[in-house]
């Protein structure tokens, strides 16, 4: 049974979306799941440049800018 915030689709701010398709291709799936699994275990359901930039931290090798 799937909890409500994973059923909610999660939405991204056009230049938190921009960013993330300047990571690497064969990464960009991985990355973007990450961020959108952390943005539901905090209850929300739009990601911002902050998560992006959070994000960009703990992956530093690749580029997010």
């Amino acid at each position: 049974m799937l909890k409500l915030a994973e059923k909610q689709e999660i939405t991204w701010d056009p230049e938190a979306d921009r960013r993330i398709k300047r990571s690497p291709f064969l990464m960009r799936r991985f990355i973007r799941k990450r961020i959108e699994d952390r943005v539901r275990s905090r209850g929300r359901t739009h990601v911002t440049e902050a998560d992006v930039d959070e994000s960009a931290r703990m992956y530093r090798q690749y580029r997010f800018k």
